[in-house]
């Protein structure tokens, strides 16, 4: 088992350590600052398609060209098309959870979820119950509050509230296991 034995940085020495391994730096303060902010680590995974192996078996060293500006370039990239995505994500996905809600609760009621017989796979609608029936015991949003405090029979709530409190992950699953193509 290898012993870990890397000290602590500063900031400047970080940086040091950059120029030291070939990575041109033309702003220091500007570095400086972008490390106190993103965090060496958090970058180190965008400047490693630059790292190479020395000939003396240092994995760390730059290639030629290696710039910090163009390391900052692609982190930027890389969170403005995260955000992005985010936000198309977000999109489809209340798009799915509106759908789901109108569609079953109008075909089936507004507890088609609770209803077994409109899923192929009963352990996979269990299991999908289960999570909501947590998830809805747990919730501090007020809708859920609401019904819980209005309705405290319930145990789970009509569907439009349920698929309010459903991840995409969860949303996908009880999509997949709807028994009526048409459903589904």
């Amino acid at each position: 088992m290898t012993r870990y034995c890397k000290p602590a940085l500063t900031t400047d020495q970080q940086v040091d350590l950059l120029i030291r391994r070939g990575m041109h730096i033309a702003d220091r303060a500007q570095a400086r600052q972008q490390l106190t902010h993103i965090s060496y680590y958090r970058l180190r995974a965008y400047w490693l398609p630059f790292e190479r192996t020395t000939s003396s078996g240092d994995d760390h060293a730059f290639t030629d060209g290696a710039d910090f500006a163009t390391v900052l370039a692609i982190y930027e990239f890389d969170r403005e098309l995260r955000l992005l995505l985010i936000d198309a994500i977000e999109r489809v996905e209340i798009s799915l959870r509106s759908h789901l809600a109108s569609m079953l609760s109008l075909r089936y009621g507004p507890f088609a979820h609770e209803n077994q017989t409109h899923f192929s796979k009963a352990p996979s609608w269990q299991q999908s119950r289960d999570e909501l029936v947590k998830e809805y015991a747990r919730s501090r949003e007020t809708f859920a509050e609401h019904y819980r405090r209005k309705y405290p029979q319930l145990s789970n709530p009509p569907l439009w509230v349920a698929c309010e409190l459903m991840t995409l992950g969860h949303l996908s699953r009880w999509l997949q296991n709807l028994r009526i193509p048409q459903d589904r």
